[in-house]
């Protein structure tokens, strides 16, 4: 995100001090994230310093860190970076607030008398000095009736430049937010698009599976049927021939028993010749 250095500049003097504006340069223009110890470098001063300034800033979430542990010390040493999208978004809510409460002021200037202490910058209402006798609390200096003319110029001043940082500020978030929906969708795509894949192959690999299994089913299958139907043709075969022989073995018999019954009756018509003295006569009578 490109933003202009002046109005971060502005809310880092506002919320961490002038002094930070310095180490703030030195974020900025890194490409990457910097030790606290080539801060301390950079700038002239002591890694303490460094590190006071780096507070601050970290109390509005304005700067993030990685570590990493020295190989030969053995302690970890921290990499800070600015965190310009947060530094945008708090601009934004920061101006928002300031014009509204300039806007009020401005409008109700006259019908306020207000006081001001000019070396703290303490403003309080007119009960506020009257209880206090007109001097300032925090420093004791005398407290100086606000010229509201002035102050009226003032608050002019200072709502143009708060309403340009505001402008800025909401054009930039709006950009980035545009920016990181576009980013996003882009990965929530391409995630879908990785678990189709995924959930696709996944798919191919069961069916070649079953296809497998049921290849391997229909070849046991497709020989129990060679078996039974070779057992079947067998038994047939069997049962036909036991049938072949027994019709003919009942054939034979039958011839058997028929040829018997013919001899019998053979037997029956034509007597037993006679042999002997007997048979001879028998023969010469006839």
């Amino acid at each position: 995100m490109k933003v202009p250095e002046e109005i971060i500049i502005d809310l880092v003097k506002n919320i961490a001090g002038s002094d930070t504006v310095k180490l703030l340069h030195v974020l900025l223009k890194a490409r990457k994230n910097v030790s606290e110890f080539k801060i301390a470098e950079k700038l002239g001063i002591s890694v303490n310093a460094v590190r006071n300034m780096i507070y601050r800033l970290q109390e509005y979430n304005l700067v993030s860190f990685t570590r990493k542990k020295d190989a030969v010390k053995g302690w970890y040493i921290y990499f800070w970076a600015f965190n310009v999208p947060k530094a945008v978004g708090l601009i934004e809510d920061m101006k928002k607030k300031s014009i509204e409460k300039n806007e009020y002021e401005l409008e109700h200037i006259e019908d306020t008398r207000l006081y001001v202490c000019k070396p703290c910058r303490t403003k309080v209402s007119e009960e506020e000095a009257l209880e206090s006798q007109f001097f300032c609390e925090s420093c004791g200096e005398i407290l100086e009736e606000q010229d509201a003319a002035k102050r009226r110029r003032e608050l002019n001043r200072i709502l143009k430049k708060d309403r340009e940082h505001y402008k800025i500020s909401s054009e930039l978030l709006t950009k980035h937010k545009a920016a990181e929906s576009k980013k996003l969708e882009k990965a929530l795509a391409k995630e879908k698009e990785e678990k189709d894949a995924a959930r696709a192959e996944a798919k191919a690999l069961k069916k070649a599976e079953k296809e497998k299994e049921a290849l391997k089913e229909g070849k046991v299958v497709k020989k129990a049927a060679k078996k039974t139907t070779k057992k079947a043709a067998k038994k047939t075969t069997k049962k036909a021939a036991k049938k072949t022989t027994k019709k003919t073995a009942k054939k034979t018999t039958k011839k058997a028993t028929s040829k018997k019954k013919v001899e019998k009756e053979k037997t029956i018509k034509e007597p037993k010749k006679k042999k002997g003295f007997l048979g001879k006569l028998l023969k010469s009578k006839k």
